[in-house]
């Protein structure tokens, strides 16, 4: 299926004139890498301006290149992918949501099957095909659905979507259907979404062009692996509390209180600071026998398969201290980025 993206030149080049800039970095996520070279020619050209390309992480609106820019003496960060997160520091940052484009309609059409049984439906995707909910919302009542779009706020501003760590949207509608269609790539959104709000997911897939549904089976065997690694974690006895530097990921009150929490009851801990999680440099740190992870949730759900030793995430932690439970924890947003002791 055909996806078109939209890098919004003029606004880019408007914003690089009102803020006089002379030097950009452009940062972009890695699915969009081949196109950086004709994207930062064409931002010198029109721009009159000396462009870098960042070629550090880009994991999200938590995860801005600001070290790279300060370092690079940049005048303004052009971030592509992501609505913004965190307000500007030194170095402004405009952010591009991408808007990407496909026919909605025929992708709806094979998501029809896995929708059977199902007769109000919630709505989701990521930022860049939000834009397209309010249609995927038409095709859906004409096929006699009820479709249902949350609320946009805060981290989420925009209605139907969601992040890997939030998903209000999806939960202030979640009583209200009988399960969620999620337009976009990947699993981790669609498995997110399930596990916060204890609905079906059906991911309709407009890169790879197919959809199927996440059931209860996906999630129940997904809870069973966390549930194994938080009990690996509880018979460790020397435990790495991992830090993230990257600004929006960035929990190091969340961490200390965490390494408080274990030592009072009877765990080692250390606080490890890193930029990139990665499982070569954790397991260099061979006295530790598991890791917590204070950074985004997604590193310890998807796992980093040549680590050694197990991983849990924040929100785990406590489960595994026995200060919440799992039904709390579940209420509380498992992939909540903000979540912190009770």
């Amino acid at each position: 299926m055909a996806v078109s993206y939209d890098f919004e030149m003029e606004r880019v080049l408007r914003e690089i004139a009102e803020k006089k800039a002379e030097r950009v970095l452009i940062q972009l996520p890695e699915g969009l890498r081949p196109r950086a070279l004709g994207l930062m020619r064409e931002v010198e050209e029109r721009a009159g301006v000396e462009a870098y390309i960042s070629g550090g992480s880009c994991y999200g609106g938590c995860d801005i290149a600001l070290a790279e820019a300060e370092a690079l003496g940049v005048d303004l960060i052009i971030h592509y992918g992501h609505s913004r997160l965190l307000p500007d520091g030194e170095v402004p940052v405009l952010y591009v949501e991408l808007r990407a484009d496909f026919d909605v309609d025929a992708l709806l059409r094979r998501a029809l099957p896995p929708l059977e049984g199902w007769r109000r439906v919630g709505l989701a995707s990521t930022v860049q095909h939000v834009h397209l909910l309010p249609r995927a919302a038409e095709v859906l009542e004409g096929w006699g659905f009820e479709a249902l779009l949350g609320g946009g706020g805060g981290w989420t501003p925009h209605d139907g979507q969601v992040l890997g760590c939030a998903s209000s949207t999806a939960l202030s509608i979640a009583e209200e259907v009988d399960g969620f269609l999620f337009i976009g790539g990947g699993r981790f959104h669609p498995l997110g979404l399930a596990l916060a709000t204890g609905r079906e997911v059906v991911a309709a897939d407009p890169y790879g062009g197919g959809a199927t549904r996440i059931g209860e089976g996906e999630v129940r065997r997904l809870l069973r692996r966390r549930m194994a690694a938080i009990q690996r974690v509880r018979e460790a006895r020397r435990i790495g509390v991992v830090v993230s530097v990257k600004p929006g990921q960035r929990r190091i009150r969340e961490a200390e209180e965490l390494r408080g929490e274990l030592e009072r009851r009877g765990w080692e801990a250390a606080i490890i600071a890193l930029d990139v999680v990665r499982a070569d440099i954790l397991n260099d740190f061979t006295e530790l026998e598991a890791f917590i992870d204070t950074a985004c949730p997604r590193i310890a759900l998807d796992g980093l398969p040549e680590l050694r030793r197990p991983m849990i995430t924040l929100q785990e932690a406590y489960v595994m201290m026995g200060v919440v439970d799992w039904e709390e924890m579940m209420r509380r947003s498992y992939l909540g980025g903000s979540w912190r002791r009770p």
